[in-house]
């Protein structure tokens, strides 16, 4: 299924669409691998969150057919807001906040979609 925001689309397709599904899941299925207390989790994790921020662009372009370049900037960031509101190697450096990772993560998601629209790709 092709990703690119198109006319048409609701806000739920919206939605789906700017949310990288596969990226959090692989996110997800990796971090699920480290074990609690492994000493260079703070490493580790920001490698991870790195290596697959900077694989979206490339993943959406590539295999989901997305050419807006807001559509991608905004699917990286929904991908940061994720892994936020889970802590991620932000709670490492003294970043995280559960509550407003978790705020954060329902006001963006609902959101979003009303700002990413065929229009202003």
């Amino acid at each position: 299924m092709a990703r690119q925001i198109k006319q048409e689309n609701n806000y739920q397709s919206r939605l789906l669409k700017l949310i990288p599904s596969e990226i959090i899941a692989a996110y997800l299925v990796i971090v699920g691998f480290i074990p609690p207390g492994y000493e260079h989790s703070k490493i580790l994790l920001t490698v991870i969150t790195a290596v697959l921020l900077v694989m979206i662009p490339f993943y959406l372009i590539n295999f989901q057919s997305v050419k807006g370049v807001f559509q991608i900037i905004f699917t990286s960031f929904s991908f940061l807001v994720w892994v936020y509101s889970m802590g991620g190697p932000f709670i490492y450096f003294g970043l995280h906040e559960p509550v407003a990772g978790s705020t954060l993560l329902v006001l963006w998601t609902l959101l979003v979609p009303f700002v990413v629209k065929p229009e202003n790709l």
